[in-house]
Order: structure tokens, then C-alpha cells, then sequence
């Protein structure tokens, strides 16, 4: 296990120290010079400690780190690394720049190095000076486990590959119509009749499509989510929890559906399936509204960090055209289109998480739906996450003023959904898409328009890979949909455009094979051809 961690810390680079510097995310400026610095193997060891844990000054004879306000030019997340004839010197402003300054040396060192064949021979560094820092503040990975549950050790292996990658945000999608994976103490039956289906449509590499019966309860404790919490922050990650509201609420209702829309009518958990369905909160029932801002009061001391989302995504407004309650909210207010219901929620939730020290986040629907309230959206200063029509929407919350994070789906021209089939090949296993979502579309999609204008570039503020588990129910296909997808959306996320290439992406990848081999990570590799 310490020999997984050790080289899970260190990614992996080159394959003798004197070839070229492969650093991914490529690095903002890299400065090569004649000459190898040498070090010995044993000091080497202690480099690779965690870097969380490291103190800041000398951590060897050869490698000093200095955490300081006086590097802010670096900024938030940036850092210096220079090798010369005198050893290795790390500069921060931040604890984070110096963590990402140290997986960047770690990937300088040797593959022997990393895979302990080398014994006590001495490796030698590249001259090298690195100026770097990241493009956007927000570099994302979604997991969907609502779907499909996925256990805590195939969270904390995603985590992982994030910290590789400098990816800074892990965005939980607990629940949806299909389960409620997340404990709530004062709705004990979210996670007895909510995380529980009758049935469960079942998806792996082997098996294909197959169904289970009494599929749960699964869910995660909430000691459980702490230690993710816990897991991640040690290695500069942020966990958003989305628990999705007021549609994509089944498993809610079923548990609960004295809060529907429908009390008396049928509520059940969805089969893994998806899709979209009519059960959905009755956000004009102020007990319906308070068992909402109940379970936000829950995660918001479970989840530290500033932001929260709450989804409103697909939301029908059926149920509410149909629910007398909320007619006559409509009749009150004057509002011109039962979708303005949804926007006043949403508002309710802004206002009631504010008391807490925390924003949203929302899916692009929440402004982009016929007869959406816009003006109220800006007033919850929430984040837009755009996947769908993404493009539109991004350009949509920057006019409005709102910060934007990019998720495109749009398989023609390079989606962020990075959980549809990377291949139509025969014998690929069966997934969403129509196999035409491959790895090189991925990475070069383009996330910031170029005829943007230049003050509205500031609420683009990051990118995501996004991963639905409708058709994923087992770790293995999980990750051989994600590698090297997730990559190629966490170099988006730290390089600028004009330095992104396809041809030397791919490179650095078949470089790091060695490295997902070794921690036994399942990935595809048609891009290898």
C-alpha cells in the first residue's frame, strides 16, 4: 500500500532523467538549460512524503520549499520550481502552490525512481526553471453515484487522480430520482426507503446490461463523507455535495411524499435508468420548503467550503400545474409561467444558505428554461454550470453577470461528459453515446469562446469533467471511461490554449501508462492508435 501511494504521489514522467521535461498539465513557462544536477537516491525518499505534511524551509540537503507572501505574483495556486547545480528550490505564496510545485518535481523524477528499481544509484535532474500556475480557479471532476453508489475506496482512488492532475474541486452528486446516498439524521427513511430500489439496471465490462433485485440501501454516512472531506483537502481538493432539488427528486419522495406534489399518488425510486420524471418537491408546501433547507443545514456542516449545489436541472413543472398549492402562489404573485416556481426556490435556498457562509450552484436550466425568473437568478449570485446548451448558457450567465464553469455535452464537437463511449469499435462495451466521444475531442474543445469579449472572460471561471453513471455500475468501467479523459480536462483547466496540443498531450500520456498500470487503474486505449 505505501509503495500505491508513494507512486500514485509522484505520476510519473520521463523515462531516463536526462530526456525532456513531461509535466501535465503542461506547465505556463518552462525554461530548459544545459546541464543535470545529481542526487542520490536516499534523499530523494524524503521528497516523497506527502506534501500536506511537509514543512515549509529545507526538507533535504538539496530541496528547499518557501511558502510567501512575497511570491502573490504567483498567485493563489502557483508556484516556482528552478533545478540548478545547487539542487531543487520550490516558491509559493500558498500551501497548495508549493503542493503542485511538488507533484511537478515529482514528475521530473525517473520512472525507475518511481517504480523503486533503482536502487542507490544517483538521478540526475534537468536544469530547469518553471513558472506556472493554473487558467481558472475552478479544474472539476462530478461523479454521479446516485445511479450506480460507488464505495468510498473508488471515491478516494477518483481523488487521487485529481490530485495527479491538479484538478482542486470534486463535485459528489449524492442524489437523484434513482437514490439518496446521503445520511440526513433528522430523514433516517432517505437512506432506508431512498437509497433502496426495487429493482436496478445493472451495466459492467463483462457482464453487460443484467438487472439485480433490492439493489441498497447504499448510501455514505455522514462520518464517511467527512473522511472524504478529510481525504481530499489533504490533497488541495474541494468536495461540492449536490444534492439535486426541487426535480430529480424520486428517491426523496419516495421516502417522503407527504412533500410532493401528489401525496396520495404513486412514489417509487427509479430503477438506474435516469432520465426525467413528474415526482418533484412542492416548493408552495412550507414544510416541503423547510425539509429542503433541513437537509442543507445537515451538509453544510458536514462540507466546509463556501459553495453548495443544489442542482435544479430537468426540473418538469408538471406537478406544479397540477398542484392547487402552487396555483395559487402563481395567482398571488403574478407569475407569468409556473417555471418562475422553481426560480423562488432557488432564491429561498440562496438566501437560507447565505446564513451559513455559502453560495450555490445550479445547472444551466435554472436560466435557460422558457419563462425563467433571470433577474431573481442574479439576485442568488449563484454559479451556472453550463453543459447544456452549453455554450449558449456559459455566454448567457457571463451577460448576466454570474460565474460560469463549462461542461459541455455536445458530442461533435468534444464533450466534458467524459462518461460516454470514447469508441464505436466492436466489442466495446455498452455505454451512452454513440461512440464518437473520443479522448482528442475531449481535449481540444475550446471552453472560452475566441470572439468572447474581454470583460465578460472574468465569469469564465473554470472547466469539469462530468461522469452520469446511468450506464456504469462497476469500478472498473468507471475508470476506463475516465483515463485519460479526466486529463485531458485537467490540462484545459491549467494551460493556457495557445500551449495545448494534441500530438504532445497524447505523448505525455503513453508516458504515464506505466504509472495507472502499476495502481491497477482500468483505462481505454483507442487513443493510443
Amino acid at each position: 500500500m505505501k509503495k500505491l501511494l508513494i507512486v500514485a504521489s509522484l505520476l510519473l514522467a520521463t523515462l531516463n532523467a536526462s530526456a525532456q521535461v513531461n509535466i501535465t498539465p503542461l506547465p505556463t513557462e518552462v525554461t530548459e538549460s544545459e546541464g543535470t544536477f545529481s542526487v542520490k537516491t536516499n534523499e530523494i525518499n524524503s521528497w516523497l512524503v506527502a506534501p500536506n505534511v511537509v514543512p515549509t524551509g529545507k526538507i533535504s540537503k538539496h530541496l528547499k520549499t518557501t511558502v510567501s507572501p512575497e511570491f502573490t505574483e504567483l498567485g493563489e495556486e502557483g508556484y516556482r520550481l528552478k533545478v540548478n547545480k545547487k539542487g531543487v528550490v520550490i516558491e509559493s505564496a500558498t500551501e497548495a502552490g508549493r503542493y503542485y510545485a511538488l507533484q511537478s518535481l515529482r514528475q521530473l523524477l525517473p520512472r525507475e525512481v518511481v517504480l523503486g528499481s533503482y536502487g542507490e544509484k544517483k538521478v540526475n535532474l534537468p536544469f530547469v526553471e518553471i513558472t506556472d500556475q493554473p487558467r481558472f480557479a475552478y479544474r472539476g471532476f462530478m461523479l454521479d453515484v446516485s445511479r450506480h453508489f460507488h464505495p468510498v475506496s473508488e471515491i478516494k482512488r477518483m481523488i487521487d487522480l485529481m490530485a495527479m492532475y491538479k484538478m482542486n474541486r470534486f463535485h459528489w452528486h449524492l442524489t437523484d430520482d434513482d437514490g439518496w446516498r446521503a445520511e440526513i439524521k433528522k430523514y433516517p427513511k432517505l437512506t432506508t426507503i431512498g437509497a433502496t430500489s426495487d429493482s436496478c439496471r445493472m451495466n459492467d465490462m463483462e457482464k453487460g446490461l443484467y438487472y439485480v433485485k433490492n439493489y441498497g440501501p447504499y448510501f455514505y454516512t455522514q462520518e464517511e463523507m467527512r473522511d472524504v472531506v478529510a481525504y481530499a483537502k489533504a490533497r488541495h481538493i474541494e468536495v461540492v455535495p449536490e444534492v439535486d432539488m426541487p426535480g430529480h427528486f424520486c428517491a426523496a419522495m419516495a421516502a417522503y411524499p407527504e412533500f410532493s406534489c401528489e401525496p396520495e399518488g404513486a412514489h417509487a425510486v427509479i430503477d438506474g435508468h435516469g432520465g426525467i420524471y413528474e415526482d418533484i418537491l412542492n416548493v408552495a408546501n412550507p414544510k416541503a420548503v423547510q425539509f429542503a433547507k433541513d437537509v442543507l443545514d445537515e451538509l453544510c456542516d458536514i462540507f466546509p467550503y463556501p459553495y453548495i449545489h443544489i442542482g435544479g436541472d430537468e426540473c418538469p413543472t408538471a406537478g406544479w400545474e397540477r398542484n392547487a398549492e402552487c396555483q395559487k402562489v402563481i395567482a398571488e404573485q403574478g407569475l407569468t409561467s409556473p417555471r418562475q416556481l422553481q426560480q423562488r426556490f432557488i432564491k429561498e435556498m440562496s438566501d437560507f444558505v447565505k446564513t451559513k457562509g455559502k453560495r450555490l450552484y445550479v445547472w444551466n436550466e435554472t436560466i435557460t428554461e422558457d419563462g425563467s425568473d433571470q433577474k431573481l437568478m442574479q439576485e442568488t449570485e449563484a454559479t451556472i454550470f453550463s453543459w447544456y446548451p452549453s455554450k449558449k448558457a456559459a455566454r448567457l450567465a457571463a451577460d448576466l453577470h454570474m460565474p460560469t464553469v463549462v461542461s459541455d455535452i455536445h458530442h461533435q464537437t468534444g464533450s466534458y461528459y467524459i462518461n460516454r463511449r470514447p469508441s464505436a469499435d466492436e466489442g466495446e462495451p455498452l455505454g451512452a453515446g454513440k461512440g464518437d466521444d473520443t479522448v482528442e475531442k475531449t481535449y481540444t474543445y475550446v471552453p472560452v469562446p475566441e470572439d468572447l469579449p474581454a470583460e465578460l472572460e472574468q465569469y469564465y471561471i473554470g472547466v469539469q469533467a462530468t461522469f452520469w453513471c446511468e450506464w456504469v455500475s462497476d469500478s472498473r468501467y468507471l475508470e476506463y471511461l475516465t483515463l485519460p479523459k479526466l486529463q485531458a480536462v485537467a490540462e484545459a483547466g491549467w494551460t493556457p490554449e495557445r500551449k495545448k496540443s494534441w500530438a504532445d498531450f497524447k505523448r505525455r500520456m503513453l508516458l504515464d501508462t506505466p504509472v495507472w498500470d502499476a495502481l491497477g487503474y482500468n483505462y481505454s486505449k483507442h487513443w493510443m492508435k
